[in-house]
């Protein structure tokens, strides 16, 4: 019995000092928690939703027929230049834009067995071409040069039908050309002639859809766009006819609606910075044209003027923006890390199994974080992927958080 009892009491005294070991560790060791210093950069702005104003011309026809698009939603077009062709059928439509991919494909094959570089039989430099062409191709999507889209396709296909000829895959295209030649010469034959056509009275961006916007907002009375005005602004009907539009002048407007304390910012005549949610251009220059005050004086509109254009912000009418006025750059750290020692701000950083008090240099400030100033080699300050101690307890230089 009194063997069992000391046996109990050994347990208890071995649990009690596992506790107490435990509690130890959670209050020295496990309470230090690090985080990674990284570059952070901060945009701070006015924040609004712009509405697009352009130079547009709307694109009818009369024409009785399936209207068969030329040129892509987006593409660029010349004066004059053939957007539409009209054909009797949907079905003489589809003939047409098969045809024009079996005229794409006879074009790849011709260039294919044209191509005399001696360096395609390496395989090393054509997969190394492929690859080029593949991240062409991948930018020209993200950057929404739509319209750039089908020659970045091409010049894949194109160099990857190389290598099946280096590779020996593919050697012969007779039997190919005779198929394609055929199915187009059987196509032409039954889907008839064009019975007329759609042509662009200016050069510029055409875009396949209209929104009633076209003739309610015009680039000649940006003076009027007032924040009421915005707010009250609704489209016109679109007529049946509409095919689409052209957007035919590379400077336009964004009226940008902001309250008159933010607007007290800017001035006309300035150049600012708009960040936008578009991929093809998310940051565009800027001139701040007018800036036209609400009736009531509480709020304003900034008219601010674009000299770029491209197929996605064409096809716009409005989008989210943030008016830049500053930019701050550099290390991000948590407001828990700060400490100040001997009147020097700073953090502490893991160095080997202790901890390190090193400086930092505010850029920026927050209640919740600190931009300090970008730095990889002086180790007295905040190096960038240093680990920063954003919880423990007691630290000093050289105490032991390991």
């Amino acid at each position: 019995m009194d063997k069992r009892r000391k046996l109990i009491s050994f347990a208890l005294i071995v649990a009690i000092i596992m506790f107490l070991a435990y509690q130890y560790y959670v209050s020295v060791y496990a309470a230090v928690k690090t985080e990674s210093a990284e570059q952070f950069k901060y945009t701070e702005g006015v924040e609004t939703v712009g509405t697009f104003i352009r130079s547009e011309m709307t694109i009818t026809s009369n024409h009785i027929g399936t209207v068969h698009f030329v040129v892509s939603n987006g593409e660029k077009v010349a004066k004059d230049g053939t957007i539409a062709k009209i054909y009797q059928s949907d079905s003489a439509s589809a003939a047409a834009s098969r045809i024009n991919e079996i005229d794409e494909q006879l074009a790849v094959i011709a260039e294919i067995e044209g191509y005399n570089d001696s360096t395609a039989v390496d395989v090393d430099t054509i997969n190394e071409r492929i690859t080029k062409h593949l991240n062409n191709f991948v930018y020209t999507v993200q950057d929404g040069r739509f319209s750039d889209i089908g020659n970045s396709v091409s010049d894949l296909l194109t160099m990857m039908t190389r290598k099946q000829v280096a590779t020996g895959e593919q050697s012969d295209f007779s039997s190919l050309k005779l198929a394609l030649t055929e199915e187009k010469q059987a196509l032409s034959a039954s889907m008839g002639t064009a019975q007329g056509s759609i042509i662009s009275p200016k050069s510029g961006y055409f875009v396949s859809d209209a929104d009633g916007y076209e003739t309610v907002l015009d680039v000649k009375n940006i003076g009027e766009y007032t924040p009421e005005f915005l707010k009250e602004l609704k489209p016109q009907n679109i007529e049946e006819n509409v095919i689409g539009k052209i957007v035919y002048d590379y400077e336009w407007y964004i009226a940008a609606p902001v309250s008159i304390s933010d607007s007290m910012f800017y001035k006309v005549g300035q150049t600012v910075t708009l960040k936008t949610d578009t991929t093809a251009s998310p940051r565009i220059l800027a001139t701040v044209e007018t800036i036209n005050l609400s009736k009531k004086g509480n709020d304003a509109t900034l008219i601010l003027k674009v000299s770029e254009m491209n197929s996605e912000l064409a096809s716009m009418r409005s989008g989210n923006i943030t008016i830049i006025k500053d930019e701050y750059e550099g290390i991000k750290v948590k407001g828990s890390a700060l400490r100040v020692v001997d009147s020097v701000t700073g953090v502490y950083v893991v160095s080997g199994m202790e901890a390190k008090f090193v400086a930092i240099d505010i850029v920026y400030s927050t209640e919740d974080y600190t931009i300090c100033a970008l730095n990889t080699s002086d180790t007295s300050k905040l190096r960038l992927y240093d680990e920063i101690i954003v919880k423990g307890k007691n630290l000093y230089d050289g105490k032991i958080i390991y």
